[in-house]
């Protein structure tokens, strides 16, 4: 299936094209298809998408030179759960002056957010990366409203990929990216990775979420670990929390900027690290040379503690993917193959022998 999207503005149009269309037809237009759920109520839709674009046309108003212009807003990325988790947790729009040629970027939480996200801890996360210099200027933000309006990094920049973080400068400005982060006052949320792996299998359980057979055992697992890492002393601080590669933007001339502030709590700063590395590097040997550039010196106890947290962030993330492919609407976005494949990476790794050791030599 292609990508679709039940927001955007051309899926709208096609859904629109045909009304007197069969349910065959509904279902496959000249190659392309969809869910033949969402032809049912186009009214419905199209108001949310209006609603959406009033009150980013409203709030791009309030700002200098946007007072009187002529303001087009549109979709600014492709929606995907899988395999990237790309502009899921709020809808990208990007809202252009057609006076002046300028542009922002907008992010629209959507509701499915309150399942798994404190809007106001990520947004207060994101206006300091903006004030470090770290991540996308921010514009204007209103948690209430689930607003948030950016500098548009567009022409120049490009989203990281795991072929760019093969590159040691790369990586290595991501990760001083994260240090920087990490030198400010602490945030509100202090949940950790192994208190979120109980929230979400807590609420995916409730939700009666497809979980794999042997869920109960991963996370017995983790759980064993997080009282292993209980005992250890963990000066805690803000962190980015989410290794996701797409979260990060690259110049062309290679500067980094971190987006995507959702997963931002107070925590062990090797937390922070070990989202990075499970996502960035494939192999172990890779992430090691990744952690010694960064650290000085390969630290036994502490590269364990940042494989185990990357192999908990995956637990985590799995248990996320399957408590909103149970709950959301958007029932097109592949939120259970996302899942599954961090349950499989989870899996693996807890599976091998070396799990136990890891936990033994952490201290």
């Amino acid at each position: 299936m292609i990508w679709w999207s039940a927001r955007h503005p051309f899926c709208i149009c096609l859904r629109q094209i045909k009304p007197w269309a069969t349910h065959r037809e509904q279902g496959r237009w000249d190659g392309w298809r969809c869910r033949t759920r969402y032809h049912k109520r186009p009214h419905v839709i199209m108001n949310q998408f209006e609603l959406e674009t009033v009150k980013i046309r409203d709030s791009a108003r309030t700002l200098p030179g946007w007072s009187s212009a002529d303001i087009v807003v549109e979709p600014a990325i492709p929606v995907l759960a899988s395999p990237s988790w790309r502009g899921v947790d709020g809808f990208p729009w990007r809202a252009v002056n057609k006076s002046n040629g300028e542009t922002i970027f907008v992010k629209m939480m959507d509701p499915d957010a309150q399942l798994y996200i404190d809007v106001p801890c990520a947004f207060e996360a994101a206006r300091r990366a903006s004030d470090l210099g770290i991540g996308p200027k921010v514009i204007l933000s209103d948690a209430q409203t689930g607003l948030l309006m950016m500098e548009d990094l567009n022409q120049g920049w490009r989203v990281g990929t795991l072929e760019r973080m093969l590159e040691p400068a790369i990586a290595d400005a991501v990760i001083a990216a994260r240090l920087t982060f990490q030198t400010g006052m602490p945030l509100a949320k202090r949940k950790g990775v192994f208190d979120e792996i109980e929230q979400f299998h807590a609420a995916a359980v409730s939700a009666e979420a497809q979980l794999p057979a042997d869920a109960e055992w991963l996370v017995e697992e983790l759980r064993f670990a997080a009282a292993v890492f209980r005992g250890l002393n963990i000066a805690a601080v803000p962190i980015h929390g989410d290794g996701n590669v797409s979260n990060i933007l690259i110049s062309d001339a290679g500067e980094v900027r971190l987006i995507d502030w959702d997963r931002a709590t107070t925590a062990d700063p090797l937390e922070d690290l070990g989202s990075f590395l499970i996502e960035a590097f494939d192999q172990e040997p890779e992430a090691r040379d990744a952690f010694i550039r960064n650290t000085g010196k390969f630290d036994e106890a502490a590269f364990n503690r940042v494989r185990i947290y990357g192999i908990a962030d995956d637990l985590r993330w799995g248990l996320i993917g399957a408590l909103l492919a149970a709950k959301s609407a958007r029932n097109t976005l592949e939120f259970y193959k996302f899942a599954c494949w961090r349950f499989v990476r989870c899996r693996m790794a807890v599976r091998e022998p070396r799990f136990g050791e890891m936990l033994r030599r952490i201290s």
